[in-house]
């Protein structure tokens, strides 16, 4: 465990406030208004590989349903691939990296992570009007508690907002495996996968999805338990 301005970071307070995220995401409106974390960091995934592999981001968009589209333009089909796969992985493994640097006690430059992704993607990328209200307040209250808030205060609200994360990563993980399954051709990320490589159907590009959601939440927990 690490204690951290008076704070103690169990796997017990760990599941405690998965406790409070799986109840914050349920309630109506609010729910989904802080959901929208996970689609804004799914999103980035896509346009941070999508630069990388060479390409470029036009623009990402954020809607009040959770739902997210980042429109990169690409110079082959690989960099197509990866981008495309990167969402839900380097969501979840964001969900990760966020818990490992609360344990470490990183808890600020954490947060500053937030705001420096929150304010590129405003600057940069964000282009539809749900999306720049959301991300203006997104920005907002990340930079008014790295300024003005406790320690304290700074650990409770990343624990909450990575519980957040962590619940929200397998929950959309499990949406499109069972899409995936239900409805191949309307299952998102799976359904572009499958058209790509042909030979795959989207069914299992669902289980892999949903298969590292599982394991990026094991790293995490076992992080905490030990």
């Amino acid at each position: 465990m690490l204690k951290i301005g008076g704070a103690i970071l169990t796997l017990t307070s760990f599941l405690i406030y998965l406790l409070a995220a799986i109840v914050l995401l349920h309630i109506p409106v609010l729910g989904k208004y802080v959901a929208v974390i996970q689609t804004l960091i799914h999103e980035i995934g896509h346009g941070l590989m999508a630069i990388i592999c060479g390409g470029k981001v036009k623009k990402i968009h954020l809607f009040a349903n959770t739902e997210g589209l980042a429109f990169t333009m690409h110079a082959n089909w690989f960099s197509r691939f990866v981008t495309t796969l990167s969402g839900y992985v380097f969501a979840s493994a964001f969900s990760f990296f966020s818990i490992w640097m609360i344990t470490i006690g990183a808890y600020r430059m954490l947060l500053f992570i937030y705001v420096g992704l929150c304010l590129t993607a405003l600057v940069l990328w964000i282009r539809n009007l749900y999306g720049f209200i959301w991300i203006v307040c997104a920005s907002s209250i990340f930079l008014w508690l790295s300024i003005y808030g406790s320690a304290l205060l700074k650990v409770h609200v990343l624990q909450l907002l990575t519980s957040i994360l962590f619940v929200e990563s397998i929950k959309s993980a499990y949406t499109i495996l069972y899409l995936s399954i239900k409805k191949p051709k309307r299952a998102g990320d799976a359904t572009s996968l499958a058209e790509m490589t042909k030979i795959i159907p989207a069914f299992i590009w669902g289980f892999l999805f949903f298969g590292q959601a599982l394991f990026f939440s094991y790293l995490g927990v076992n992080h905490i338990i030990q």
